[in-house]
């Protein structure tokens, strides 16, 4: 330091400047103490055109803390870079701007200060992003009677200065925009993650200053501008802290500084962003949580009085993360309704239509869903047992919940018709059956399919037949030989050309899948899309475009599927009539509270 400086006092007030070394800089406002003995300062980095953060301290406090663990950090990204550090002999801090400053001090008097930067020390630089996926009316800060001074005692002070935070993009600011859930524990993730990071090298984090934290862009991470709330693990404090973000035991000066003291501190961080408000400031009142499943546990655990109780910070990262996970998969839901009618035919006493439905719900996207329906004929009752046979074969199947292929699901639904012929074929004497099956891992629908009974699937008011008829009708028409409007009249459209049971082994490409109809193997279903499974008592008598319209002006399942059969008995009904409409449904859990 110069004789000059030692000479001259920095008196450091609103609206003055003052050059360090060759960098101008401008006094703009006086922002408050955040940690005991530091001043913080909004200036106008001249040189810059930006705005910077000046922070004031003794050279011997929590400023040189920082310094000690930017220095063991080396180039972190998480951390704003320090422009200047310097010590000054003689400061005084004037912050009431009060106008009895010595005459001979101009506002831009040039002070000899000796300057260090912060260029990167460290041989080893430390590139650090976060992963996303790991991945309040906001709380007051720590409250510290301010000692207004007017004309201070001149003291040693060390001197920081970074850039400022954009306001716009403060922790500060995003906490009062009420952010969704998956932004939030997206954000509290991030910063657990930054706690994580110093622990591991020995530091833990006791305290927030929302305002000095910088939120990136989606897909950029976090950013902290001050780190005098960092402190070595172990460390005994030799004073009481208390804080919005502070864990209750740092109250007492009888802990060292641990883990789990991280730990509270995002825990009151989340706490915040959900409830709007800051924790209770008395220690004896219970804290009240917001039943969110999930999200009630972590905070009932990592706020816990008891330090033992709470997660460590890997086991709080790695719960956050996943709970984030999952509430950003959207949820699969199948809404079903069916009926069947054995009609009004005094030939057709017994319903010879059978249908199921096998639905499993993992709790996430990995939803399995198995419907079939299977129209029986045969004298006899033996349609009635052809076509139960043939049903309970396909839903006692275990269904394939691991990861398979979708030719591996294929597959095993194909295997579901050979197991069904074979049981149809030994027990059914002159009878048979059709089968039509869909099959529905998360979002991907495939089927398979024999006969005539159809299915159908309702997407955005449009309909589409995804099974084939296998019927002499069908042939006749796939060759010219009749027209579409002679199929539900041709004497012989009841004359099947496949079906389970009529044959002891089924030959490759007996039974139908989606190929044959949309050349994929399987389907990517979309919200509210709607499939139907009906025999042929319905499509005989209620076209498919009466179908479509009835699911479309009926936005209750069940209603639509009671209005068709009632058309279908409306109509003669003379043969059993059977309808089976599954919706398909994803909601999103992503939303605000």
């Amino acid at each position: 330091m110069s004789d000059y400086t030692n000479q001259l006092p920095l008196i450091i007030q609103e609206n003055t400047c003052f050059h360090i070394q060759a960098l101008p800089v401008e006094i703009i406002s006086y922002l408050g103490q955040f940690t005991p003995d530091i001043y913080y300062f909004q200036v106008w980095i001249v040189g810059d055109a930006k705005p910077g953060l000046l922070r004031i301290g003794t050279t011997d406090g929590a400023l040189n803390r920082e310094l000690q663990l930017r220095t063991q950090l080396g180039d972190y990204q998480l951390i704003s870079q320090v422009l200047l550090h310097t010590v000054v002999d003689n400061v005084v801090i004037n912050i009431n701007n009060i106008h009895d400053i010595p005459g001979n001090i101009m506002d831009w008097e040039v002070l000899d200060v000796a300057l260090t930067t912060t260029e990167n020390q460290n041989p080893e630089n430390t590139n650090t992003t976060i992963d996303s996926n790991q991945e309040v009316e906001y709380l007051e800060e720590e409250y510290y009677p301010e000692q207004e001074i007017t004309t201070s005692v001149l003291s040693e002070k060390l001197l920081v200065l970074t850039y400022l935070p954009d306001e716009n993009k403060t922790l500060e600011t995003w906490l009062n925009n009420k952010p969704s859930l998956e932004e939030s524990l997206l954000i509290t993730s991030q910063i657990c993650q930054v706690f994580r990071y110093l622990h591991q090298r020995g530091w833990c984090v006791i305290n927030l200053v929302p305002k000095l934290m910088q939120i990136g862009t989606p897909g950029t991470p976090i950013k902290f501008f001050d780190l005098t709330n960092v402190f070595p693990v172990g460390e005994l404090l030799n004073f009481g802290f208390i804080g919005d973000y502070c864990a209750p035991e740092l109250a007492y000066c009888k802990y060292p500084v641990h883990e789990t003291m991280s730990s509270y501190t995002v825990g009151a961080l989340l706490y915040q962003i959900i409830h709007h408000k800051n924790l209770p400031s008395n220690p004896n009142q219970e804290i009240q949580i917001n039943p969110i499943p999930q999200v009630y546990q972590l905070l009932k655990i990592c706020l816990s009085y008891l330090p033992e109780e709470r997660f460590t910070l890997e086991q709080f990262l790695k719960i956050l993360v996943g709970t984030r996970q999952e509430m950003t998969i959207p949820k699969i839901y199948w809404d079903m309704a069916s009926l069947s009618t054995v009609g009004l035919s005094i030939n057709r006493l017994k319903n010879e239509d059978n249908y199921g439905i096998k639905y499993q719900n993992s709790g996430d996207r990995r939803t399995v869903i198995l419907a079939g329906m299977a129209d029986g004929m045969g004298g006899m009752s033996q349609g009635e047992l052809a076509s139960k046979l043939a049903i309970e074969t396909v839903l006692e199947s275990p269904l394939p919940l691991e990861n398979h292929t979708k030719e591996e699901c294929q597959e095993w639904l194909t295997s579901l018709f050979v197991q069904a012929n074979e049981k149809v074929s030994a027990q059914v004497k002159d009878g048979g059956t059709t089968l039509s099956v869909i099959f529905a891992f998360s979002e991907q629908l495939m089927i398979g399919h024999v006969g005539d009974s159809r299915i159908y699937l309702l997407r955005q008011g449009e309909i589409q037949q995804l099974s084939q008829d296998h019927s002499l009708v069908a042939l006749l028409f796939a060759s010219g030989k009749i027209t579409e409007e002679e199929l539900s009249t041709h004497p012989d459209r009841n004359i099947l050309t496949k079906s389970i049971g009529g044959k002891s082994r089924l030959s490759d490409g007996y039974i139908q899948d989606l190929r044959q109809t949309t050349s994929e193997l399987t389907m990517r279903l979309e919200h509210e899309d709607i499939i139907l499974l009906c025999s042929d008592g319905v499509w005989d008598l209620v076209s498919k475009n009466q179908l479509a319209t009835n699911f479309i002006t009926e936005s209750n399942l069940q209603t639509a599927v009671n209005l068709t059969i009632n058309q279908v008995l409306e109509r003669g009904a003379l043969d059993n009539a059977t309808l089976l409409a599954l919706r398909f449904l994803v909601t999103s859990n992503q939303g605000r509270w």
